[in-house]
């Protein structure tokens, strides 16, 4: 697995130290996965690269999202180093 970063919409935890991430699957829809605040670096979520297929990236999150996903596709035009 490869560390990436995911772009994101980032919202304020409950707890200071905490986020929710805001993320773009690559069919459109969204998810949100509540991270700390660790887990970001600036409006990139820390991801980890699993697979690709054209033009999507499949990404394990570093928590389960509030739909209980753990990996999800997004664009890459979306992932960076």
């Amino acid at each position: 697995m490869t560390e990436k970063k995911v772009e994101c919409t980032i919202i304020k935890g409950v707890t200071p130290n905490t986020r929710i991430a805001r993320v773009r699957a690559a069919d459109g829809a969204y998810d949100e996965v509540v991270v700390s605040a660790k887990n970001l670096k600036g409006k990139r979520l820390l991801a980890w690269e699993i697979g690709r297929r054209d033009d999507a990236v499949l990404v394990e999150l570093p928590r389960e999202s509030v739909s209980g996903r753990w990996r999800m596709w997004v664009k890459a035009s979306s992932v960076g180093g």
